[in-house]
């Protein structure tokens, strides 16, 4: 795994911790004023799922060419995206979202929220256990092998986009689910 990887897994870790008592239902204060925190979650959120989707089509355009050192460098490149534009999507959807929740009813009381946290968590999972380890087995893989790993990166990428997408659509709608 690449060093930077692990240290954005480091940084997102260390946020998640920060946060935990934000889910418990500690609440910490604003730092800014709620328009600010509103306006860092959604640039948070077009820059994280902006990535995601452009990744996904970037590595999909690279294929299509066939040529293996241009697939290649679309992974590393993913790679370092994800570094760039992933990562800090993630720590300011979290963190401004879990500020921003606690100032409604908190995350249990307003279901939208709660279940929007648990899909946004869930795709987390799948970024971590499944894309990071698959994308840097592309950079090192080539022929067959390389091809049933990017398939393989394409249907954990594709839940990996689904999951926020619905998310944001929780977020945006805002519908009573319990």
């Amino acid at each position: 795994m690449h060093a930077s990887t692990k240290w954005l897994i480091g940084i997102v870790a260390i946020v998640v911790l920060v946060s935990l008592p934000l889910a418990s239902g500690y609440q910490y204060p604003l730092v800014f004023p709620y328009e600010w925190h509103k306006a860092l979650h959604i640039f948070g959120a077009v820059i994280f799922v902006g990535n995601i989707i452009v990744t996904g089509a970037w590595m999909l355009l690279a294929e299509r060419t066939r040529d293996p050192s241009v697939i290649q460098f679309a992974a590393r490149t993913a790679n370092w995206a994800d570094v760039l534009f992933t990562g800090p999507g993630v720590i300011l959807v979290l963190w401004n979202g879990l500020v921003l929740a606690h100032q409604l009813n908190g995350i249990y009381r307003t279901s939208w929220i709660a279940a929007a946290l648990g899909l946004f968590a869930l795709s987390g999972i799948v970024w971590v256990v499944f894309l990071i380890p698959y994308q840097h087995r592309l950079i090192q893989r080539s022929g067959d092998e390389f091809l049933r790993t990017l398939h393989r990166w394409y249907f954990w990428g594709v839940i990996a986009t689904i999951l926020p997408l619905v998310s944001l659509v929780l977020m945006v709608v805002k519908p009573t689910l319990w």
